[in-house]
Parts: C-alpha cells; structure tokens; sequence
C-alpha cells in the first residue's frame, strides 16, 4: 500500500546484537539505495519512505517488528534478516500478511517461497566455487567448525558432502555457542592440533569470528598453509581483529572493493562517503543496495507495490549491480550472481584467486553442482 506520495518499505536489520556490525553495513548500504533513489525523483514520482527497526540480533523480534510493520503501518515490502533463524522468524509473518520480503545475505539453501527474493549467494553461488578451491590449493582434509543454529549445520553439511565427492575426508564437524567463550575457542584450537587438517571451514558468525582468529593467529597457525574459509566472515570482522590476524585466510562472496569496475568502485566509494569510512563495503551490504534498487526497478514497471503486480515485475528487471547485472530468477526467486573467492590481505585489495567471469543461474536445492552458464552473457567485470 502507498500513501498519495510515498511508497512505505519496513526495513528489519539490526544494529545491536550479535550481528549488530555486520547488519549496519547493509543498514547503511539500504540508507545509501533509498537515498540515490529519491534523489532521482522517486518512483513515478513518489519517494521511497523506509521505516526502520532495530530486532537486535532476536529472532522473536524480526518476525513481531514485521507483523507491526505490516499490520499497523500498512507496509508490503520488508527488507532484512541476516542469520538464517532470523529469516525463518520473519517469513511466516511475512507470508501471513501477503507481503514480500527481500533477504540480502548468503544462506544455506534448500528453500522457496513466494513471498521471500533470496539476493544473498545460494550454495551454488559459493560454497561450490570455495570447495574446488580449496581441494586444489590445499588439500583433502577438512576440518568443520561452526556456530550452534541453522545454517553452520546446513552450510557444513554441503561443504562436507561436496569435499566427500572430490575424494576429500571431513575429520571432525564441530558447534560452539552463538556466544563464544574463552573454552570453546580452547577446544577448537585443541581439535585442530588433534586432526591435523589441510584447511578449515568455519560457519562462526558474529562476535565469536574475532575471537577464534586471533586465538588461532595467537596459537601459531599460518595462514597461508593452513588457511580458515568461510562465507560468513566478512570485512567488517577483519575490521575488527589485531593487525596481523586475517591475512591469508579465505573467504567467498559475490562482491569485493577490490573488483575494478567502474560500478564496483563507484559504489563502494558512495558507500565510504555515505558512512564517513566507518564502515567497511561487504559483500551482504552490495546485496542489500542492489535489493532495493531491483525493487525500485519492478515498482517503477508494476506501478503497485501489492505482491501480485510486483512480483511478476521482478523477473522481467534487471539492474547493473556492483558485482555485475544482477536479475531474479522467476523458478526459484533466487538472484543470478557473480561468485567469487579471495585470500585476505590486509591494507591491501583482497586476492581475488577464484573468478569464473561469468554469471551463474541459482540452483538452491544444488541440482546440478557442475554449475549451469548463462551463454548470452558478456565477460565478466574485470579486476584490477
């Protein structure tokens, strides 16, 4: 519903909590879209009015802050959730109020709803493209390690089967609390020295990232020979650790600062701009900025924001995307992407050491792992 001159969008992310930093940058990143958007007029005239809410990492508060948006205030587009049990929160809500939900953040996969436009990478999209990697670079042992919820069981459980199928070995498959203390992180340097791996996969998210690193760094670990990998750590936990501590782990996402494109680096320095460069550009903040301009897109088409005009709209939109053209796929509302995979330098542009430069079609549910091409594509965005 729009009132005469606005288009209200109800934005759930949070900026305390557990995921309280990572979550800014895609606040920030969200900030960034609705301004660029009515500073160009709005859509059809009408400028964009978010509402904004705090859910503090809670998964009980992301699905009542939806329902409030959309029951009190009228709000048919929400844009949020980061953790996997905080989508999970929110989409009965969501459903319920025949509203539609963007979820801007790489997640475990195997789901589909109507009422969900899954942005962030689906495990085709990166968990794929890190294993083949990883087997090459270093080696066949796997050591799994994870945050005690959904998706760390999810995203490890693929991991692990996708390293099975390479002929590699998972030797132990580990979760700690959300809330990571000083002897979990003891037992997880104690299983590493015990199994010997060839690399780690980690699925920690939120605070606990930090303090795991710096106690491996701590511990004598290299990097560069026995590497952590991961999809859930990102720029603003490197941000935050010891100088010295990151440097030569490896991470996948669809998006760098370190991509050279003209729309890569205009972005990310709007980004730096918008925020006074407190905060680093990641990879779920691209995915947030380009949710609402593809949203702003399909309403400028549908002229209504009701999920039956919008999201139809949707799949005939496509937007020039910091990490390349990005669309929605109308089979399984998940987002055509650019996977990619780097090596962490500090004060440095990461080591982009995985790119296949070309576009690649969803595939949540991982039906076809050899990975499907979008032949009409051009080359993809170059590096610099």
């Amino acid at each position: 519903m729009s009132t005469e001159d606005t288009w209200p969008i109800g934005i759930v992310m949070s900026e305390t909590g557990v995921t309280g930093m990572i979550e800014k940058t895609q606040v920030a990143a969200v900030r960034l879209a609705v301004d660029e958007i009515n500073a160009a007029g709005g859509v059809r005239g009408r400028a964009l009015a978010p509402l904004w809410r705090d859910p503090a990492s809670t998964p009980r508060r992301y699905r009542d802050q939806v329902l409030e948006l959309c029951r009190d205030h009228g709000v048919r587009v929400i844009f949020g959730g980061h953790m996997s049990s905080t989508r999970k929160a929110m989409l009965p809500m969501v459903e319920a109020q025949n509203a539609l939900m963007f979820y801007p953040t790489l997640y475990e996969g195997f789901e589909y709803s109507r009422h969900c436009i899954y942005t962030g990478a689906a495990p085709n999209q990166n968990s794929v493209p890190l294993v083949d990697y990883l087997y090459a670079a270093f080696g066949r042992r796997l050591l799994l390690i994870g945050s005690d919820y959904v998706y760390p069981y999810e995203s490890n459980r693929i991991v692990g089967d996708l390293f099975r199928s390479k002929g590699g070995e998972v030797l132990d498959e580990v979760y700690v609390p959300l809330d990571l203390r000083g002897e979990h992180v003891a037992r997880l340097l104690e299983l590493v020295a015990e199994t010997r791996p060839d690399v780690i996969y980690s699925t920690l998210v939120g605070d606990g990232i930090v303090r795991f690193y710096e106690a491996y760094r701590a511990a004598g670990h290299d990097p560069e020979t026995l590497p952590i990998a991961s999809q859930s750590t990102s720029e603003v936990d490197v941000m935050r650790m010891k100088p010295g501590t990151a440097d030569g782990h490896v991470i996948a996402a669809p998006f760098f600062d370190s991509l050279g494109t003209p729309a890569a680096q205009g972005f990310a320095g709007a980004f730096r701009a918008a925020t006074g460069g407190a905060l680093p550009v990641t990879a779920p903040a691209e995915a947030a900025y380009f949710s609402v301009h593809l949203y702003a897109r399909a309403l400028a088409l549908a002229g209504d924001d009701h999920v039956d005009r919008l999201l139809p709209a949707l799949y005939e939109v496509e937007y020039e995307a910091p990490q390349g053209p990005v669309r929605i796929d109308r089979l399984t509302n998940h987002t055509h992407l650019w996977p990619r995979v780097a090596r962490i330098r500090e004060g440095k542009p990461y080591e982009i050491v995985s790119d296949p430069r070309r576009r690649v079609p969803p595939d949540p549910y991982l039906i076809d792992v050899a990975g499907a091409e979008e032949p009409e594509e051009a080359s993809a965005p170059g590096l610099c």
